[in-house]
């Protein structure tokens, strides 16, 4: 065959420069390379410093994985080794038993007899390595077939020199994110929780976090959006005997469907378009931990059946794969909807919210504990000054402190959160205030209150605003929500005007 030699560096070069990640890498040149050089399978190895190889990945047709395999080499190989010491861009094993070097990589690798074709890598920091392709039998590979792989020896250096690095920075990361984990449980035993409303608006709560957190029975937590369930997870695994395992997060509701299988349980390389190496998913991960599905509710009725199956019985099976896997995890799950609507209108599996509601705790919302208000706004006032650089932050109006209290905060915790940021970004100069805010109590329309009140008839602020409201509700039929109902004729959310209802004591019937 004759080839382009330009034009066979260019290809190689782009499939080997194209990814970081090792896999990527040597799994896109390999498919061009057999192409023209005849190969059954490829080896990236580099040499340890006592002349031991270690074999890093292997790609063949099938697909990729990750070796990691050390490669003792025996006395005769040592010496061949050091023989050959490189001198040669490319050498050629077409007798393998005969060589001992090949005859012990193929014993540890498990490869049958083959030929080699062995690509010489000088890596960074002078580190030595090999590219090895091989072909199942003798006498396979040539000086031309040599000769053209020694082309790339170049580029593949440079590619797995950067990869290589790329895999000891993930590595890295991996470490750092262990260690704050440890300094994080460190800090909290000796600050102790310092969630912020513990001993006062989240008391309740922290009450039954602290009788959960020591067993292993599953927690289902409750509460509208913002209101801080992935906090409370967090310390429930964090005051767990369970502390010193990972905490995995499931976002429920941003996996797409078609890959949902392969997150929570991963795959084996192979068992799809794309599957070219195997991956462990969510419960493996999770493994000795904790496994948090945040949203369950928005899990489809073949996601539950699943993922039923899996919370039962603890075991597994990767997408493609055969053999199960036993996972040893402990699951909380958190919902801002109502299951027990969901069950009804056949949205949600009766016997999955069984198993998730042995432990509910309901989170209440921030206008029920509206103490914790003055606290909160101290925390994310110093927090988000120094998030944007601007610190020292600006003071507080006077009457700032009176609006946040006013205001009845439908997106909770995150909404203030986010007011506060807003605030510190218009204001670096001047008073924090909050005048955007809406009065939480009912603002009347003029012409309205001659049908609430009699002519000079003075009465409480909140008698009037709930004559208001029931006078609404008669117009809309008792209906609270939807395009027809009360909430949205007084420019109000839902759970807003529900909790006014409940609060001045509204009687009336059929509301929805």
């Amino acid at each position: 065959m004759n080839v382009d030699k330009n034009l066979f560096f260019q290809k190689v070069t782009l499939k080997i420069c194209g990814s970081l990640e090792i896999e990527k890498t040597l799994f896109n040149s390999f498919n061009y390379i057999r192409q023209y050089i005849p190969a059954d399978g490829l080896t990236f190895d580099i040499t340890e410093p006592d002349g031991s190889l270690l074999s890093i990945a292997r790609a063949t047709p099938k697909g990729i994985e990750i070796c990691d395999i050390l490669v003792p080499l025996s006395p005769d190989a040592h010496k061949e080794a050091k023989r050959n010491n490189h001198v040669e861009d490319v050498m050629i094993y077409n007798a393998p038993d005969l060589n001992p070097i090949s005859k012990d990589f193929a014993k540890s690798l498990k490869i049958k007899e083959a030929s080699y074709l062995v690509l010489n890598l000088i890596l960074e920091d002078g580190c030595s390595g090999g590219l090895a392709i091989y072909a199942f039998g003798q006498n396979v590979y040539t000086h031309k077939h040599a000769k053209l792989l020694s082309l790339v020896k170049e580029p593949f250096s440079i590619a797995m020199s950067n990869a290589l690095k790329h895999r000891k920075l993930q590595k890295i990361s991996e470490n750092r994110k262990e260690e704050n984990q440890g300094l994080y449980r460190e800090l909290m035993e000796i600050t102790g929780d310092k969630i912020i409303g513990a001993e006062s608006g989240l008391k309740g709560v922290m009450a039954l976090v602290k009788h959960v957190s020591f067993v292993e029975s599953p927690v289902i937590l409750l509460g509208e959006t913002g209101v801080g369930k992935d906090v409370i997870a967090n310390t429930i695994h964090m005051f767990s005997g369970r502390s010193n395992g990972p905490l995995v997060k499931v976002n429920c509701g941003a996996i797409p469907e078609n890959i949902l299988d392969s997150e929570l349980f991963g795959h084996e390389k192979g068992s799809f378009t794309g599957a070219i190496y195997q991956k462990r998913g969510k419960f493996e991960r999770a493994n000795g931990g904790t496994l948090f599905f945040d949203e369950v509710g928005e899990l489809s009725l073949d996601a539950q059946v699943r993922l039923l199956r899996a919370i039962q019985f603890k075991e597994i099976e990767r997408v493609g794969g055969t053999k199960t896997v036993h996972v040893d995890v402990r699951i909380i799950a958190a919902t801002h909807r109502n299951l027990e609507e969901l069950i009804r209108s056949g949205k949600f599996r009766e016997d999955l919210y069984f198993r998730l509601n042995v432990f509910p705790i309901q989170i209440p919302p921030l206008r029920e504990r509206k103490e914790d208000i003055p606290t909160l706004v101290h925390y994310f006032v110093e927090k988000k000054a120094k998030d944007l650089k601007l610190y020292p932050p600006s003071k507080l109006t006077n009457h700032a402190m009176g609006q946040l209290m006013d205001y009845d905060w439908p997106g909770n915790v995150r909404e203030l959160s986010n007011i506060i940021e807003r605030s510190l970004i218009l204001n670096r100069k001047t008073p924090l205030s909050f005048n955007h805010l809406k009065f939480s109590g009912l603002t009347i329309k003029a012409g309205e209150t001659q049908d609430i009140i009699e002519d000079n008839e003075i009465i409480p602020l909140d008698e009037m605003i709930s004559r208001y409201i029931q006078k609404i509700l008669r117009k809309t039929s008792g209906r609270v929500e939807g395009p027809k109902g009360a909430a949205i004729l007084l420019g109000l959310h839902p759970n807003t005007l529900r909790s006014k209802i409940k609060k001045l004591k509204i009687q009336f019937e059929n509301t929805q």
